[in-house]
């Protein structure tokens, strides 16, 4: 089987492209950021493309890759190429709007947000919505962009300030504040419709990177990541958010509102990073169980 893995990341994808090449299989790396071809000068057909192309790029990545992606992406596509996590997946995944919207359309709990593509129509979004509020850029990974207001003044003095950041797309989205109830940040991954594994952390003040895995720990203390079971309507709901996106390896983010007590959904994040060190509690390793996942899905649409 011939494999092109297309990745951004100078480290991320290492440790999975070492597995891949001890299985024997016939793979092509293809670091996004340094392409210079279109589609079909990248070497001819594959039997299968795997996308591990952060959708959410941090600011000291270089942020054009995403709208790279989705060229590349969608030009596949319409080559019959298969893809795992493609265009469909990467454009839900690259959009804070749309993934909000999504959730809505679902019927998930997710925190009110309006979106906007001034910095001055931030106020008036806020006044709809009520405070405290959090401005984010639509496009922007690792807590990048994003800045907590609690009063008017304080978002005033940012706009005049023109210090809303909308990010690469210039677009950007007011949204509603939604407090925890346990203080902690859940994710939940998934390979298809299966749950991959579950995440949690503490959430802390001064940070908005929540990244749960091995590949992009935040330093410093109360980052601690844990394993937990969610509760099978939780993965009945990332499985829905999974089927709507097109996605086949991602993952859901949650918190548990303190008002209502129930998952409040904020983020698609199309990607897996592989948390280390716990094979023993999980009973399987998640590298080789994403690849074993991965190659039944190419072989079952072959």
């Amino acid at each position: 089987m011939k494999i092109a893995l297309l990745y951004e990341h100078p480290t991320w994808s290492s440790e999975l492209l070492a597995r891949m090449f001890g299985r024997g299989l016939e793979v092509t790396a293809l670091d996004v950021g340094e392409l210079h071809q279109s589609a079909p000068d990248l070497g001819g057909p594959q039997d299968l493309w795997i996308n591990r192309v952060n959708t959410m790029p941090s600011a000291e990545r270089t942020p054009s890759v995403v709208a790279t992606t989705a060229h590349l992406l969608l030009s596949l596509e319409m080559q019959g190429q298969r893809v795992v996590n493609g265009f469909r997946s990467h454009a839900l995944g690259g959009s804070k709007i749309a993934q909000a919207a999504l959730f809505g359309h679902l019927g998930l709990a997710t925190p009110a947000s309006i979106s906007i593509r001034r910095q001055a129509d931030a106020l008036a979004a806020a006044d709809t919505l009520g405070y405290p509020v959090l401005t984010k850029p639509n496009v922007g990974g690792s807590g990048s962009g994003i800045a907590r207001y609690d009063r008017r003044t304080d978002l005033e003095v940012a706009v005049r300030a023109e210090a809303i950041d909308l990010g690469i797309d210039g677009t950007g989205l007011v949204q509603k504040i939604v407090e925890s109830a346990d203080g902690l940040v859940h994710r939940i991954e998934m390979l298809g419709s299966e749950l991959f594994y579950a995440t949690r952390q503490s959430m802390r003040a001064e940070t908005f990177n929540y990244c749960a895995a091995d590949g992009c720990v935040v330093a410093g203390a109360g980052n601690t990541i844990e394993l937990f079971a969610p509760e099978p309507q939780l993965v009945a709901h990332a499985a829905e958010v999974m089927l709507a996106s097109a996605t086949d390896v991602g993952s859901v983010e949650f918190i548990v509102d303190a008002t209502t007590g129930q998952p409040c959904f904020f983020d698609v994040n199309p990607y897996s990073n592989f948390i280390a060190g716990y094979e023993h509690e999980l009973g399987f390793d998640p590298l080789d169980r994403y690849l074993d996942s991965v190659l039944q899905r190419a072989a079952n649409s072959a």
